[in-house]
């Protein structure tokens, strides 16, 4: 039933037709509004400064202007050593540099291994964040998972190393170990075990 009351103070009071607009209008449409403001307030932001970080690449840096790098030097100022004309000097000639070569690093990790760190060291310095920013923290909350799921009740009391190896087995399930491989491991450790093996 459409609300008759003059002043609703507590809730929405849109106008609708049926039940399924009036949920649409009051609840689906802002909870997305919602999900879309949160994304653009933890990824857009960030975005204009990616791009203006890879224009340190090699391949990225011939024929560019030193512009399109500026938003990321700002951003990174406390990282970098020198004022803004010493950077622009040196982005220019680090664009000089690649300018005369052909085959170009394309990753910042190839193009790290290139820089001359006492030559570069503000390029170096960029270098270094872009090849670091794709690190996530997935792998460690992956082996926090791992743990909630071996460490239960009836493991309670387990070693921290018996833990850990459980842990990696359970984590790196790709990598094939065979029962040779263990009885090596068990007879080249020094210790003197008393192993009643049938075979």
């Amino acid at each position: 039933m459409p609300r008759i009351c003059i002043t609703q103070r507590n809730r929405q009071n849109v106008p609708f037709q049926s039940t399924k607009e009036f949920y649409r209008r009051t609840v689906f449409i802002p909870h997305l509004d919602d999900i879309l403001l949160s994304l653009n307030e933890r990824f857009l932001s960030h975005h204009e400064i990616i791009n203006s970080l890879q224009y340190v690449l090699p391949n990225m840096i011939v024929d560019k202007p030193y512009s399109n790098l500026k938003t990321a030097i700002t951003f990174y100022q406390n990282d970098l050593k020198g004022y803004e004309d010493i950077i622009e000097a040196e982005y220019q000639l680090w664009q000089s540099k690649w300018n005369l070569v052909e085959s170009r690093p394309s990753t910042a990790i190839e193009a790290l291994h290139q820089c001359d760190q006492l030559m570069y060291p503000n390029m170096y310095e960029l270098l270094k964040i872009l090849s670091i920013l794709p690190v996530s923290t997935a792998t460690a909350e992956r082996s926090f998972s791992t743990l909630r799921r071996l460490k239960n009740y009836l493991r309670n009391t387990t070693s921290e190393s018996r833990l850990v190896g459980l842990a990696l087995l359970s984590i790196h399930r790709d990598v094939d170990i065979t029962d040779d491989m263990v009885l090596d491991k068990f007879s080249n450790s020094g210790k003197s075990r008393r192993l009643k093996l049938t075979i």
